[in-house]
């Protein structure tokens, strides 16, 4: 996908410091000379926006994958792998969310025995269910991401109408507070309404028992076997076959996705 410089966390802060140091203006509205490049290859780049790096990151298609990038300051260069900000928050997970691609090195490639493998061990999870629906869906989250949130709200129509039922997963990679956030979220007695809660930031961190503990440690190992390293991932039934996506999917897209 044309130039690209594969850092470690070390190595890409090191970079991202010096680019800053030599930075030019560049008008973010326009590709840079590296997304000309890559178009000139005839990759497509599907979105672009600013990363609370700094960095202006940008998702490249090539027609068989993905791929989330962060173009340095003078357009000329792009890296690819974790950021993380100076309280020690991988930034990259929340740009991962917004962009709807698995990781920064591309999609997950399971087969139908590994994602059918995953729904089982899903089914044994301790789950916060909303909705009694037949279409059962498993959503992997932190409680502090706001694409969470934006799917929650999206899911409602589902949920209330009877048509959908989701399984939460609560995970915390986001930051601090988020295990405390997930251990108010199991020890409610209306986890449903602890959600709603969450969504409204109203929700407080309560004393993560060693059974939250685990339980957030168990839906953790499971998302990472998934492929996906960021949230929410959705596992949903389609055609008889298990599937796995990540990011925050529109009205439509969700009615889609459960045909």
């Amino acid at each position: 996908m044309g130039k690209v410089t594969k850092v470690s966390l070390l190595a890409a802060v090191m970079q991202m410091v010096a680019a800053h140091a030599l930075a030019v203006d560049v008008d973010a509205s326009k590709p840079t000379p590296v997304e000309q490049h890559l178009m000139s290859k005839g990759v497509k780049i599907a979105q672009t926006f600013p990363s609370a790096s700094g960095l202006k990151a940008i998702v490249a298609d090539n027609g068989k994958e993905k791929r989330l990038f962060y173009v340095t300051p003078d357009g000329k260069s792009l890296l690819v792998g974790s950021v993380f900000d100076a309280a020690g928050t991988n930034v990259t997970t929340a740009d991962l969310s917004r962009a709807g691609v698995s990781d920064a090195s591309g999609l997950p490639s399971l087969s139908d025995g590994q994602l059918q493998s995953i729904w089982a061990r899903a089914e044994k999870l301790n789950w916060v269910a909303e909705g009694a629906g037949s279409n059962v869906l498993y959503v992997f989250f932190d409680p502090n991401c706001p694409y969470c949130h934006r799917l929650w709200t999206t899911l409602r129509g589902g949920v209330q109408s009877g048509k959908v039922q989701v399984r939460w997963l609560p995970v915390a990679i986001l930051k601090d507070d988020s295990k405390g956030l997930a251990a108010a979220i199991y020890a409610a007695k209306n986890p449903s309404q602890a959600l709603a809660q969450m969504v409204n930031r109203q929700l407080q961190p309560v004393f993560v028992s060693e059974a939250a503990n685990q339980n957030v440690a168990h839906n953790l190992l499971l998302l990472r076997d998934t492929g996906y390293t960021g949230v929410p991932t959705i596992l949903f039934r389609r055609g008889g076959k298990v599937r796995a996506t990540m990011g925050s999917p529109t009205e439509q897209e969700l009615a889609a996705l459960l045909q």
